[in-house]
């Protein structure tokens, strides 16, 4: 099923460097999966944990006890996509729903939600300490998705709304000037 995503780095000047995720890039998957890559596999360095997200697309990412050589599997890569690049508050969220960037010793949410005109943008929705990512609970990281599935039906409603609104208008403007055309 959906629910793309992007995994990656954020510098602070706010250019980041990310790989596609292709199914369950929600925070209650993907979040734990990336606490998993950064603490048990990579020895708590966010340098190594982005090299080794940034190796590859990945099809899913995904935290499994009992599985892997340290107890979890962190994902199942696939091909595809280049490397993307570009400043998240100017880029495009495109397909994607969340993105997920290391940056700063903290991990920063971002949500794709739609303006009311125009592609959709990324809104930053949650940021979190590397030293905290173990200690999120599953009803944390549920309640952070759940408000950004609302946040985004909102936004597509109001987006359709205005659309309406818009379009009114212009039938409205439409019959005046047939009118006056009389």
């Amino acid at each position: 099923m959906g629910l793309r995503a992007l995994v990656g780095t954020e510098g602070a000047d706010g250019v980041y460097l990310a790989r596609h995720v292709q199914h369950d890039g929600c925070p209650t998957m993907v979040v734990p999966a990336l606490s998993v890559l950064l603490h048990e596999l990579c020895g708590h360095s966010p340098e190594r944990a982005a090299a080794v997200l940034l190796q590859t697309d990945w099809s899913r990412l995904y935290a499994v006890p009992g599985t892997g050589p340290t107890g979890h599997a962190v994902g199942v890569p696939s091909e595809g996509y280049p490397v993307q690049t570009g400043r998240i508050a100017e880029a495009r969220a495109g397909d994607r729903e969340w993105a997920y960037l290391f940056g700063g010793h903290r991990l920063h949410v971002y949500l794709g939600v739609f303006p009311e005109r125009g592609p959709k943008r990324w809104e930053a929705w949650a940021c979190w300490s590397l030293h905290e990512l173990g200690d999120l609970s599953q009803l944390d990281l549920l309640e952070v998705q759940k408000a950004g599935y609302a946040a985004q039906w909102r936004a597509s409603d109001y987006r359709g709304y205005m659309e309406a609104v818009r379009e009114a208008a212009r039938d409205s403007t439409r019959i005046q000037l047939m009118e006056a055309g009389r």
